[in-house]
């Protein structure tokens, strides 16, 4: 028998573990694990190349989008669901080694959704790997009695982003810069009755994104083509779906990942909308609390989202 080395042990786990199929993955497992994911709009790199990994046979297209191709000629069924979210990124460096932040994203969230960030833990994505931080609070002590808008609510100028550094050249050796994207900490929260609700940051999206992953693995496709694709930069002009219907002008089209006010429980609701001169079916998940940091999403309505997506990429109604 061949004598291993720990480190060629080391490396054979690793690739068996990066080889390993997403189809041994189950819904449960992929909902908290798209839900911990960060991919603010516009740089959403990482996330599309895990779910490049995790989906067999799909490759970036020119847009970056995530698209996986089955079958050959018509019909043509388009299912696609946006990866991105709202976020931030590095606005500048003081020379105290604080982070001030600027928005990315067109969607209007109002002023709360940047009032969620006072004295909570961020994640900055730097080039050696992200780096935890938290958002100051102002200091009642020191503001109490003060004129001059001391008692005003939080917003976007207020927040420092304090990551441990002393100066801006420590900064630099933790690897962030100028336009480094930054996001909410995400630790996705599993709770309810029989485990059956998920809590987190743009929860519902990724659930349902979830559940397009899963149908593709799971399913076959019908006859005619078959296009699932997880899209960029849905929070600015919607152009990685944009792309899409480009290239497939003919298409069916499905957009996963909309989010309705619906009781949880209800499962998906079925609207249309016109995008890019076209007619578009979307499938919408309802959600509590939407575009919170609780936004929260019902694993049943995920299910039942998954297995109408597997009948429809099949060719089903």
């Amino acid at each position: 028998m061949p004598r291993w080395s720990l480190p060629d042990a080391a490396l054979l786990l690793t690739a068996l573990a990066a080889a390993a199929p997403a189809r041994a993955q189950s819904l449960d497992s992929l909902v908290p694990r798209l839900a911990a994911m960060s991919a603010v709009t516009g740089l959403e790199d990482a996330m599309a190349d895990t779910l490049a990994r995790l989906l067999p046979g799909a490759v970036q297209d020119r847009a970056g989008n995530v698209v996986q191709v089955r079958g050959s000629g018509v019909p043509v069924r388009l299912a696609a669901c946006p990866m991105d979210e709202m976020g931030y990124v590095v606005g500048s460096v003081t020379d105290a080694g604080y982070l001030t932040l600027r928005r990315v994203g067109s969607t209007a969230v109002g002023p709360l959704y940047d009032q969620f960030l006072e004295g909570q833990r961020v994640t900055v994505f730097g080039r050696r790997g992200p780096v935890p931080g938290v958002v100051g609070v102002r200091s009642t002590h020191l503001t109490r009695g003060r004129t001059g808008g001391a008692d005003d609510p939080f917003n976007l100028d207020n927040a420092y982003v304090d990551v441990g550094a002393a100066a801006a050249a420590d900064v630099a050796d933790l690897g962030v810069a100028v336009l480094a994207p930054v996001t909410r900490a995400k630790q996705p929260h599993v709770y309810g009755a029989q485990r059956g609700l998920i809590a987190a940051p743009w929860a519902g999206r990724r659930a349902a994104c979830a559940a397009l992953l899963s149908a593709a693995l799971r399913g076959q496709p019908g006859s005619g083509t078959t296009v699932v694709a997880f899209t960029r930069r849905s929070h600015f002009a919607q152009d990685g779906l944009a792309f899409l219907l480009h290239t497939y002008p003919g298409a069916d089209v499905l957009s996963i990942g909309g989010m309705t006010t619906a009781e949880l429980g209800s499962g998906p609701a079925v609207s249309s909308d016109s995008t890019a001169g076209r007619r578009v079916t979307v499938w919408d998940l309802p959600a509590r609390y939407p575009r919170t940091p609780v936004e929260t999403a019902a694993i049943g309505d995920v299910r039942v989202l998954e297995e109408r997506l597997v009948r429809w990429l099949g060719g089903q109604p």
